[in-house]
């Protein structure tokens, strides 16, 4: 922490902040804390910062934003070895905005005005960019809270999980950016967090993934992770969603299109992580054995629905998501509710006996 210490003495200098408990406050009013507050705070904090600046314990995360707005650098320069040494006019000490800066205020207004036009040396998106702790916009987004920042990459960059591996799609004027993101559960817990039933699902798009892989792949993807479901099985507003028959569009790849010969294919039919939903109500029947039950009464209902429509033999199950196809045609009818758990319960038990099997594909 040499460096840090160095170069923080540099830029109080610079900023006319002649001691250490000046800069506490000033930490304190960045952070939202007002008045008299502000000075316990710092009275607080002192020790922990001097411990800091003699290298003894590492700098709190908490405190790297508002030092980057107070000093007018970001926490990369501070660390630079010969960053106290380069020239500075006091009061005009440029301000590099990285997306660490546009996560932490989640201001609607600087992402329309400024986040957008943001591009690195390469052209590259900052959506792309990581920061000198290998992080991304995305990464902060999480951290921050940043609600805001999660509607506008909705409402500006579509933002939409869709391939297997917790992948991040990103469109805009007509380019495609993708982003690897192992964060995508926090993520998700912060999207359920806003209490737009519409915004998750269009994020953590269900629908694209099973009728694009006809499939979830593997265990891997976050559509099969407990923690996932647990999220969809808490969330009362986005449990109700996966009943809801609603119509998706799937636009049609090169291949698909030639095959086809139709731009997209429009289907109607329950959230497909439905049965997904309630294998692991199944299987966690002390936690989740009322939603376990509210799935089993609409698949009742609804798959007796299905046999009404369709000739029951010339139909079966083709996947372990309740996909339901023709045996003439590799086109999805619907999807419909299956059970492939034991259990003991005998309430639980009793509608599952009730619920209409249809031919399984051997």
């Amino acid at each position: 922490m040499e460096n840090l210490k160095s170069n923080i003495d540099r830029y109080m200098e610079l900023k006319g902040i002649r001691m250490y408990s000046h800069l506490l406050v000033d930490i304190a009013h960045e952070l939202g804390i007002k008045g008299q507050e502000a000075y316990k705070f710092a009275d607080k904090e002192k020790s922990n910062f001097s411990k800091m600046l003699k290298g003894e314990r590492s700098l709190k995360y908490d405190f790297i934003i508002p030092l980057e707005k107070i000093f007018g650098i970001s926490l990369a320069r501070l660390l630079y070895e010969d960053a106290y040494k380069l020239p500075a006019e006091k009061g005009n000490v440029p301000f590099n905005k990285g997306f660490r800066y546009y996560a932490y205020l989640d201001d609607p207004k600087l992402y329309k005005d400024e986040f957008d036009v943001l591009l690195t040396n390469d052209g590259k998106s900052i959506l792309t960019q990581t920061d000198e702790f290998g992080k991304n916009f995305l990464d902060y987004v999480v951290e921050y809270h940043s609600v805001n920042g999660v509607r506008y990459l909705h409402d500006e960059y579509g933002i939409k999980l869709k391939w297997s591996h917790n992948q991040f799609e990103f469109r805009k004027d007509k380019g495609i950016t993708w982003i690897h993101f192992e964060n995508g559960i926090e993520f998700a817990r912060l999207v359920a967090s806003m209490n737009d039933v519409e915004l998750f699902n269009n994020i953590y798009d269900s629908y694209n993934m099973f009728f694009t892989n006809g499939h979830y792949a593997t265990e891997d993807c976050i559509f099969c992770q407990d923690e996932y479901l647990e999220i969809m099985l808490d969330n009362d507003d986005l449990f109700n969603s996966i009943f809801e028959i609603k119509p998706y569009e799937l636009k049609m790849g090169n291949i698909g299109r030639r095959k086809k010969q139709v731009d997209s294919i429009t289907y109607r039919s329950i959230n497909p992580i439905i049965n997904n939903c309630l294998r692991y109500a199944l299987k966690h029947l002390d936690k989740y054995k009322h939603k376990a039950i509210d799935i089993l009464k609409f698949g009742i209902n609804y798959n007796r629905r299905i046999d009404g429509e369709v000739d029951f033999n010339d139909y079966y199950v083709c996947n372990e998501l309740g996909g339901l196809k023709n045996f003439r045609n590799e086109d999805y009818y619907d999807i419909i509710i299956i059970v492939d758990v034991e259990v003991n319960d005998d309430e639980v038990k009793s509608l599952i006996n009730r619920l209409l099997e249809f031919n399984k594909l051997k």
